[in-house]
C-alpha cells in the first residue's frame, strides 16, 4: 500500500510536467537533451527530468531528506487539457520489483485489469486494480525490465473497461520511454 500512496503523491506532484500535450501536438521527436527542471517557490521538493514525452519525477518523501521516483507520462486526450490517465514505473529499491501503474478515471469497471500493449504487438501487460481513490483508480504490477522494454518505441496503447461494460482504449507515446526507464534503472544500481 506504501507504493500506492508514494505513486500518488508522485503522479499529483508531476501535475505540470511538460509531457502533458494533447497527441496533436507531438509531433515528429526532436532530439532534446534530457533537462532537470527545479521545483517553483513554495513547493515541495520536486525535480523533472524529460525524455521525449516521458519524464523521470523525483519529490521528497516525508521527513529525513528522503526521494521517492518515478518514470512516468500523461495521457491527454484530443481537446482536453487536464490528464485523461498517467501510467508510472516505480522500483522502490534497487532490490525490489519494477511496478508498472496506471491511474485512470473512476468511471470504469475495475472487475476488468488494464491492459497496455504496444506498436511492436507482442506485449500485453494486465494492471490489476488496487484501490480507487476520488482522483482515480490506481491499476498495478510486477513486471520485468525485460518486459517493459518489449513495449517498443513509438505508440503505446491502454485499454480500459467502462462502467457501461464497454471497452475502451486511448494511444500513447513511447517516445523516450527506453532512455527514461534506463537512466531510472541506471540511478538506482548506485
Amino acid at each position: 500500500m506504501r507504493i500506492v500512496a508514494v505513486v500518488a503523491m508522485l503522479i499529483v506532484a508531476s501535475a505540470a510536467s511538460p509531457q502533458e500535450r494533447p497527441a496533436a501536438e507531438q509531433g515528429e521527436p526532436k532530439k532534446k537533451q534530457p533537462e532537470a527542471v527545479a521545483a517553483p517557490a513554495g513547493a515541495p521538493d520536486r525535480t523533472i527530468e524529460t525524455f521525449g514525452d516521458w519524464s523521470i519525477v523525483c519529490a521528497a518523501s516525508g521527513g529525513g531528506g528522503e526521494r521517492s521516483c518515478e518514470v512516468n507520462t500523461s495521457i491527454v486526450l484530443r481537446g482536453q487539457s487536464a490528464p485523461f490517465a498517467r501510467i508510472a514505473v516505480v522500483r522502490p529499491a534497487k532490490d525490489k520489483p519494477v511496478q508498472l501503474i496506471a491511474v485512470v478515471p473512476v468511471n470504469i469497471a475495475t472487475a476488468s485489469p488494464a491492459k497496455i500493449s504496444a506498436d511492436t504487438g507482442a506485449s500485453e501487460l494486465s494492471l490489476p486494480f488496487r484501490s480507487c481513490m476520488p482522483g482515480g483508480c490506481v491499476a498495478q504490477t510486477e513486471v520485468t525490465k525485460d518486459k517493459l522494454q518489449t513495449l517498443g518505441k513509438t505508440q503505446g496503447q491502454l485499454t480500459l473497461v467502462d462502467a457501461s461494460g464497454k471497452p475502451a482504449s486511448v494511444e500513447f507515446s513511447l517516445r523516450g520511454f527506453d532512455q527514461a526507464l534506463e537512466a531510472y534503472l541506471r540511478r538506482q544500481e548506485k
